[in-house]
């Protein structure tokens, strides 16, 4: 799996030391990352996340060089997860091929989750978007 790593939360953020194939690496680990945290502060409402597989889009071909699955094949886990009764009452899972799968550990760590979330606030840089986001966010 891409998500596969650790994340360090000062170094996703430094355009010196960018590199494509990581910042694409890091942003799967975040995703479950904030995934994880919001279903821990939100009530109600269901969040989950999910791989839709290797799927054939231009990002692919053109970083990889190689083709995948068809991009209705890449939906068939997010429309089960938006429509199906079957998880509808489900929150704060990770899902390959309709199948709740467990992450890598680091996307569990607590401390690392919290870490993402407020560097993510911390670079937030326009005060109208801060003032509009319930204080529950910000901790």
């Amino acid at each position: 799996m891409v998500h596969t790593h650790n994340l360090d939360t000062d170094k996703i953020w430094d355009p010196i030391n960018f590199n494509g194939s990581q910042a694409y690496s890091d942003s799967k680990l975040a995703m479950i990352l904030f995934t994880f945290k919001l279903d821990r502060i939100v009530n109600g409402i269901t969040v989950n996340c999910l791989h839709p597989g290797v799927i054939n889009t231009k990002l692919l071909r053109q970083g990889w060089g190689a083709g995948g699955s068809s991009v209705e094949k890449g939906a068939v886990t997010p429309v089960y997860l938006a429509l199906s009764d079957e998880v509808k009452e489900e929150s704060g899972g990770y899902y390959v091929n309709k199948q709740k799968k467990k992450p890598i550990e680091a996307a569990f760590k607590q401390e690392l989750q919290n870490q993402l979330w407020n560097k993510s606030i911390e670079m937030i840089k326009y005060q109208e978007i801060l003032n509009k986001i319930p204080d529950q966010f910000l901790n």
